[in-house]
């Protein structure tokens, strides 16, 4: 089964396409990038996979079928806007968005710890969001589409704000 199958989608918005027969398939596993210049409907073609829009033609397969609400717990999506909570902890933040996606209070912290470490964020979790710097805030967006081991993980604009040797680990992380 891929984990993402696409078939001639298409999307206008009024007189303007956004998309216009787009196909491609993604296997399970498998590391995928939708390159383009700005406008060319990569974030548009995104939100039609995750059902935020409906295409006015053709097919999406997500993890074997149609979107459901269950599949939509086991993707970990960041989209481009960033999503934090900026008046909020870093630690609690992410304890917080993890326990909204079904993850034990516990089990959540357990996990951010590792990740914390991982991406050099420990000494910072104390800190409001909005006091960590642009690279620290992507590098906790990263934790936060991750930490619910999600089957299928969907990016916008990954690497944003990283300098080389964090968007390595970045790319070690997410795979």
């Amino acid at each position: 089964m891929k984990a993402v199958e696409i078939s001639h989608i298409a999307k206008s918005f009024g007189e303007v396409q956004a998309v216009r027969d787009v196909s491609f398939a993604v296997e399970r596993g498998e590391i995928f990038g939708l390159l383009g210049p700005n406008g060319a409907g990569k974030t548009t073609t995104i939100r039609i996979m995750l059902d935020l829009f409906k295409a006015d033609h053709g097919n999406v397969s997500i993890l074997g079928g149609p979107m459901t609400e269950k599949k939509k717990e086991s993707i970990g999506y960041m989209p481009e806007e960033r999503g934090l909570y900026q008046d909020v902890p870093l630690e609690r933040c992410l304890i917080y968005l993890a326990t909204l996606k079904g993850i034990p209070k516990l089990e959540a912290k357990a996990r951010l710890e590792g990740l914390l470490k991982r991406f050099d964020l420990e000494e910072h979790k104390n800190k409001k969001v909005k006091e960590l710097s642009k690279g620290m805030q992507q590098k906790a967006q990263i934790i936060n589409t991750i930490l619910h081991k999600p089957e299928l993980v969907i990016i916008d604009e990954p690497f944003a704000a990283l300098d080389p040797i964090n968007t390595q680990l970045a790319k070690d992380v997410i795979r």
